[in-house]
């Protein structure tokens, strides 16, 4: 740091030192009588006690940093209490979720005795897929879909028929679909998983009376789409067309058998959309398939088709081996979640013996015996260096404000003195600064000594971390043996 102190020419420049010594001079000043440094002496002499001040602050920086170094980081935990201390917790936890594991436990081997006692019921082996029961949200939305586009479709159809157009329509077809979907379909659906089910089990006249609700129910589903179809044509005011005789509509006749035409006008019952009802019924009777357009046709195959659907959406819902399909799913899910459960617990206790572990080395770490000998080692010739640069520099500014001074009494001397100089002047100015002792040598005994201590510290360690291991793996092996469950 010699550099960046004042050298002679700076003090004698700074404090114009020359001129003041000459001017003082020609006034015999200082007195010869004066026993010690002059104003302008002493203010050179307070600054440079000012520098050696700036300077020691640095220093003692410098020494508060490297004595801190030398010492030794001693932990606040014990290390054998931490051991003991994790291995505790880990106890607790398993005691605690132990309650947990045998419910979990219970509720799995209930669900699979459960499942083989169905198994055993059906005469399965095994080798029979469970069919899962489908998601209720979804099966009521697919048949919410059914019935809205069966009414979107009936309520165009019909609408053009209508004077309300598509919203009166819609008035009509709302309830087709309900009846068509919700009721025959639901119904057909359901019989047919009950009669035709793997798993069916019944007498031969309970099965034929089932085959005849059925065939009733699919006879049924293809009457109602024909009349539908029948309501459509016979809505309009031209259709059927009105006959010749129209003053009494009870003394219609009957309608000749193979005459489309005579069909038509015997059913015609007035102009009034609330009459269409019966004529379509007319129609129905005494034409069963023979539709006036192509879009009735298209108007009966489209509920046919919403009528199959149904049907099809309800009987894939039935398990062909009712409650197998259920009980499998409880069980998958009950193992699922005891699965699940016992992941979570064993990876927490997996976590808890890392950081357990992590902290004792982080124990042996702070407390490294060669660790702390080399960087006490280096820390104290580093603050040796410091001291000796300090009584360098402090040597440099004494010898700086010595030589300034001198300029000072030597500019004073050549001036016409009268009076002889001062008594004080024969000896050369001396600081006397109190500097800093030599740093004591750290008590750290040798490297060699260092590195026993730490072979020792590293074999406690080890014992440590073998401990909290093992209690690990003392309570891995009771979550696993909860874990193993068995069919009763």
């Amino acid at each position: 740091m010699t550099n960046q102190l004042p050298d002679p020419a700076f003090l004698v420049k700074k404090f114009d030192l020359l001129k003041k010594g000459r001017q003082n001079g020609s006034f015999n000043m200082p007195p010869a009588t004066e026993p010690g440094l002059d104003p302008v002496e002493a203010e050179v002499a307070s600054w440079c006690h000012s520098a050696l001040q700036n300077r020691l602050e640095v220093y003692r920086k410098e020494q508060d940093t490297l004595t801190g170094r030398m010492k030794l980081e001693r932990p606040e935990e014990d290390a054998d209490a931490m051991a003991e201390e994790s291995c505790q917790a880990m106890q607790n936890m398993i005691l605690t979720a132990k309650v947990d594991l045998e419910g979990h436990r219970g509720r799995v081997e209930e669900s699979r005795n459960k499942l083989r006692i169905i198994e055993e019921k059906y005469g399965l082996d095994g080798s029979e897929a469970p069919k899962m029961p489908e998601s209720s949200l979804k099966f009521f939305a697919i048949l919410a879909a059914l019935i809205v586009g069966e009414t979107m479709i009936n309520g165009f159809f019909f609408g053009a028929n209508l004077r309300g157009g598509l919203l009166g329509g819609m008035t009509y077809a709302v309830l087709f679909s309900l009846v068509n979907v919700v009721f025959l379909g639901s119904a057909a659906g359901l019989l047919i998983a009950r009669l035709f089910g793997r798993a069916a089990r019944m007498s031969d006249p309970q099965r034929l009376s089932g085959v005849l609700v059925l065939a009733i129910v699919v006879a049924v589903g293809v009457v109602l789409n024909l009349g539908i179809a029948h309501y459509r044509e016979a809505l309009p005011v031209d259709y059927p067309p009105a006959p010749d005789n129209v003053g009494n509509v009870s003394t219609l006749a009957a309608p000749t058998p193979g005459s489309e035409a005579s069909v038509a006008a015997a059913c015609w019952r007035g102009n009034d959309e609330i009459v269409a009802g019966q004529e379509a019924f007319c129609l129905l009777r005494n034409q069963w398939f023979v539709l006036n357009d192509f879009q009735s046709y298209v108007l009966m195959l489209i509920g046919l088709a919403m009528f199959g659907g149904a049907a099809w959406k309800w009987w894939g819902r039935q398990d062909p081996y009712p409650g197998f399909g259920q009980a499998a799913q409880n069980c998958r899910r009950a193992e699922e979640e005891f699965d699940g459960y016992v992941g979570d617990l064993l990876e927490d206790l997996d976590r808890r013996r890392a950081k357990a572990v992590q902290r004792q080395e982080r124990h042996v770490r702070l407390a490294d015996p060669v660790a702390h000998y080399d960087r006490a080692s280096e820390a104290y010739d580093q603050l040796c260096k410091h001291h000796a640069e300090l009584c360098e520099d402090a040597g440099y500014l004494q010898e700086s404000c010595r030589s300034a001074i001198a300029s000072y009494r030597s500019a004073n001397r050549a001036a016409p003195r009268t009076e002889p100089e001062p008594e004080s002047w024969k000896a050369e100015w001396n600081a006397n600064w109190k500097l800093p002792d030599v740093p004591a040598k750290p008590d750290i005994a040798s490297r060699s000594d260092a590195q026993r201590r730490a072979a020792e510290a590293k074999s406690a360690k080890d014992l440590r971390i073998k401990k909290v291991n093992d209690c690990y793996k003392e309570c891995e092996n009771e979550v696993r043996k909860i874990a193993r469950t068995e069919v009763a």
